[in-house]
């Protein structure tokens, strides 16, 4: 799976995203996909949530606009009221795993794999974030660390939560010290190793989420569609899928096991080729799907011409005239 890619470029980050396909489209019409809020919402944690849809209630909503502000102070981008979520553990691994079981219903979804640089993308440990969804302070960073069920750290539990809880502080106070402990979830020296989760006794590597403001075409190694039953479709060996999109009037993308194999885009280096796909596409993005073709590598066949002469008078003499096939080798 992703072993078969070529390694990351230096600078960047491999990052495994679970989109609609519908945003697929707009990624391969426009060359980015810089979302805004309201896209969003609908394939969001948020989207249904009761507690979200009240303004006095704090959730899912609420948490993702404190991580939206926090990235567009981290990020230099004051403008930035959304991004694109991603699993961004520095071991690609990890994300390809965490991606690969996305709980949630992959009907008219795609699995992305995404090069990103790393100026672009925050970090943060996905369970950590779960804390802020609900509200509560983070733990301190020394009980992240150890089994704090266990009777030598007990003090780090109890400090934390006098830290927390000290009477003699005002709310005022208690919220500042609340949003003081969130910073801990972008802290990504436990990563590696993971944070120790009392509830589940588990010290597996941490779940790292990632959020970036935009994606590229460029930006893309694979695109993983589903099969019918609904699991991820990885082209195997030999295997050649055409996404067709309407970047600069019609763009081909080819990707093969190894990845994307080349990028042809605008009609002077499509339409001779493939421009009767153009009508095929337009009908598909208009319906939110992404038009593509997925066959066998075809090996092609060179014809060689060969002549021969034999005799050696005039009169006699003959030339031969052959036509030898070889097949190219499949390099894919």
């Amino acid at each position: 799976m992703f072993k078969n890619y070529p390694p990351p470029q230096p600078g960047y980050l491999r990052c495994v995203t679970v989109q609609s396909e519908a945003m697929l489209v707009k990624l391969l019409a426009q060359e980015i996909y810089q979302p805004k809020r309201s896209e969003l919402k609908p394939h969001s944690m948020s989207n249904g949530c009761r507690e979200c849809e009240d303004e006095n209630l704090w959730c899912w909503s609420n948490a993702h606009t404190w991580m939206y502000e926090q990235c567009a102070l981290k990020l230099g981008l004051p403008e930035m009221e959304a991004g694109i979520w991603l699993y961004a553990h520095e071991d690609t691994k990890q994300n390809f795993k965490e991606a690969y079981n996305f709980a949630s219903q992959k009907k008219g979804k795609v699995l992305l794999v995404v090069d990103v640089p790393k100026d672009r993308v925050v970090q943060s440990d996905w369970m950590l974030f779960h804390e802020i969804v609900c509200k509560d302070p983070v733990p301190s960073s020394k009980s992240l660390l150890v089994d704090c069920d266990l009777p030598e750290n007990y003090h780090l539990s109890e400090e934390s939560y006098k830290w927390h809880n000290d009477p003699e502080i005002s709310e005022q106070e208690r919220e500042r010290r609340k949003g003081e402990s969130w910073q801990i979830i972008f802290e990504n020296n436990r990563w590696p190793k993971g944070v120790f989760d009392n509830a589940m006794g588990s010290s597996d590597p941490s779940i790292v989420q990632g959020v970036a403001p935009f994606i590229t075409i460029d930006d893309i190694v694979d695109v993983i569609f589903q099969t019918q039953a609904g699991a991820w479709d990885f082209l195997k060996q030999g295997e050649v899928l055409r996404l067709y999109g309407e970047f600069q009037g019609f763009s081909v993308l080819t990707f093969t096991q190894r990845g994307a194999n080349s990028r042809r885009i605008g009609l002077r280096l499509t339409s001779a080729m493939y421009g009767h796909q153009r009508d095929n596409t337009r009908e598909s993005a208009e319906k939110g799907r992404v038009h593509r073709k997925k066959h066998p590598y075809k090996k092609k066949t060179t014809n060689t011409l060969w002549k021969k002469r034999e005799g050696t008078d005039t009169p006699s003499a003959r030339l031969i005239i052959g036509r030898t096939g070889r097949e190219r080798a499949n390099d894919l």
